[in-house]
């Protein structure tokens, strides 16, 4: 997309972290509070995420992440799409997805999986319509009922 440029960092970056936090208070908010998803914390924790991208407006101004966390056999986990509210609605998420399994494909990974909640039925469709298939939730999601889990054959 013309108007915005990638950055490629991992999880410890600052302008990532500061994402990561935005996303832990959203869905702090979306199930009522942090009590409600204790159990999906272990699995989503910044310092996890091995490639992290940041997207920023033509003005410099970081609008979008998302990161990419190691699965093991040849899977590559999809973690924190994120779009800053102002800058929704222009495609953004779709532009980051393609551009994830790009890069993911270039490093070797075979398949990328993702996690998302029953509820948040907008990134279901997003993903269904990027080809993602239901799969059966991965740990640690797999005893967690509003989990649902995806993949893609990125081959």
């Amino acid at each position: 997309m013309k108007n915005y440029r990638i950055r490629w960092t991992d999880g410890h970056d600052r302008e990532f972290e500061e994402f990561h936090a935005i996303t832990e208070n959203f869905y702090n908010q979306l199930v009522g509070g942090p009590q409600n998803r204790q159990s999906f914390v272990p699995g989503n924790q910044s310092k996890d995420v091995k490639y992290a991208m940041i997207v920023y407006s033509k003005d410099d101004v970081p609008v979008a992440c998302s990161g990419l966390k190691e699965h093991g056999n040849g899977d590559v986990e999809i973690k924190r799409v994120w779009v800053q509210p102002p800058f929704r609605g222009h495609h953004l998420a779709t532009f980051m997805m393609h551009e994830l399994e790009t890069f993911a494909s270039e490093h070797g990974y075979k398949r990328t999986v993702l996690m998302t909640r029953e509820r948040m039925d907008y990134a279901i469709k997003l993903y269904e319509g990027l080809g993602y298939k239901r799969i059966e939730n991965y740990p640690p999601y797999q005893h967690m009922d509003d989990a649902v889990c995806y993949a893609k054959d990125l081959r």
